[in-house]
């Protein structure tokens, strides 16, 4: 018994972690309205199994990589009280790992989606009603919610945060 409230313990952890994530941090929004349209487009474009498992890996990595970068940027943050070059080095370095999953993910996307009859007809089905009309609405609620959030309350540190 005590090894499942652990376990449900650490879950819970976790999910608290991705919910501050999404309260504070705008780039894991965007990443996250990303994805959400990715695996849409996905659904209409008709991925078999394995594109569906590499895409699913690819997803993954970015906001993986995202609360990484969030963890040690807050981490330097209470370690270093002053402008320090090896904390802005440390956070570089973070955002550098964010950016190359991205990037990557790109290449990943543009490989998965380049048979020319799957692309245009996934974009014939996006593009006709109700799919049209669903896409549009969700474009003001997505608006919000990326611009949306709680204002980070970390303090600010001269030199330190971006």
């Amino acid at each position: 018994m005590q090894l499942l409230k652990s376990i449900l313990r650490s879950f819970y952890y976790a999910f608290r972690g991705i919910g501050k994530m999404i309260q504070t941090e705008r780039n894991f929004r965007i990443h996250m309205t990303a994805i959400l349209y990715v695996i849409i487009f996905a659904f209409f474009y008709g991925l078999d199994g394995t594109q569906w498992a590499i895409l699913c890996l690819t997803l993954g990595l970015v906001p993986s990589l995202e609360i990484v970068n969030s963890a040690i940027e807050n981490a330097v943050d209470i370690k270093t009280r002053e402008q320090n070059p090896n904390a802005r080095i440390a956070k570089d370095f973070a955002a550098a790992a964010v950016l190359i999953s991205a990037i990557s993910s790109v290449a990943v996307a543009i490989s998965l989606f380049s048979e020319k009859e799957k692309l245009i007809n996934a974009f014939r089905i996006a593009l006709t009603p109700p799919w049209l009309l669903i896409i549009a609405a969700s474009v003001f609620p997505i608006f919000l919610f990326i611009r949306g959030g709680k204002k980070d309350k970390k303090i600010k540190r001269k030199g330190l945060n971006k």
